[in-house]
């Protein structure tokens, strides 16, 4: 970690006071601010990166739409609209699938390097052998990793592009006020969840709605799934495969998922439909 100054020297290089002169990516975007600290950190895919804290002009505001939007969130539609559209959740089996496999590669040869080291200690060999010497350990290592990271960057890189689309298409955006963390311990949808993202998606919306002068609102979730979105009637809780039902008071046919983003824009807006909970 440096304090220095930090100059760029050409298109694709920066020069690093304690480094001297590298070659990077994106020095476009360092033209015009102030560059008070760096890190340089190295990562398991082998790769260095370079973190740069810079001072920076506000960022312009987007235009305003006049468009509120209420979102529910799910493990097979990641967003699903109060307008009825639906955003896919992210998706890049090839690379998971090859992070698994990896995985297993990585956790089989680390155990045997393992076991040939305490051989060679049981029988006081003269050059020891250690972990690292082991190449095929230390070739499965950076493979997963590098898979890992690809996995990673995809899912953010989805989400960023998401969430700015939203941000940039709606002034008032509702959401659940969901606790992620409790949810999570439902061992039969943990994976989902956290493969979602519900988390990095709503700080993302948080954070972009303040930068660009957007609101967030954050509403209770309770009974957004059960209250029909004409009426209001309460239909009582539904097991999670039924996705469409029928509102036994006004006969009216909802989209489970939709209708709950409805209800999440209604309890957003002040002046919007009041829910009523009618016992069924």
């Amino acid at each position: 970690t440096g304090k220095s100054i930090v100059k760029i020297a050409g298109r694709r290089y920066l020069y690093l006071p304690k480094l001297g002169y590298i070659k990077t990516s994106k020095t476009g975007v360092l033209k015009d601010v102030k560059i008070k600290r760096y890190t340089v950190s190295l990562e398991p895919t082998g790769k260095y990166y370079l973190s740069i804290q810079a001072e920076v002009k506000a960022p312009q505001k987007f235009k305003k739409t006049g468009k509120q939007v209420g979102i529910d969130v799910g493990v097979a539609d990641l967003a699903i609209l109060s307008n009825g559209l639906k955003y896919p959740a992210f998706e890049a089996s090839y690379f998971e699938k090859q992070s698994r496999i990896w995985q297993s590669k990585y956790s089989r040869r680390r155990h045997l390097a393992y076991l040939l080291c305490e051989q060679d200690k049981h029988q006081k060999v003269l050059n020891l052998r250690s972990l690292e010497s082991f190449s095929n350990w230390q070739r499965a290592r950076k493979l997963k990793a590098s898979y890992q990271k690809k996995v990673a960057n995809k899912r953010k890189d989805y989400l960023h592009k998401l969430t700015t689309h939203l941000v940039r298409q709606y002034d008032v955006i509702a959401i659940e006020d969901l606790k992620v963390k409790n949810l999570q311990k439902n061992h039969c949808l943990a994976k989902a969840i956290a493969n979602a993202s519900w988390s990095m998606f709503r700080q993302m919306l948080e954070y972009k709605c303040e930068r660009y002068g957007k609101e967030l609102i954050a509403v209770n979730p309770k009974n957004t799934s059960r209250i029909c979105s004409k009426c209001g009637f309460n239909s009582g809780a539904k097991p999670l495969e039924i996705r469409e039902w029928t509102c036994p008071n006004c006969q009216a046919h909802h989209d489970r998922d939709i209708n709950a983003a409805v209800n999440i824009l209604y309890k957003a807006m002040p002046n919007g439909q009041e829910l009523a909970v009618v016992n069924s």
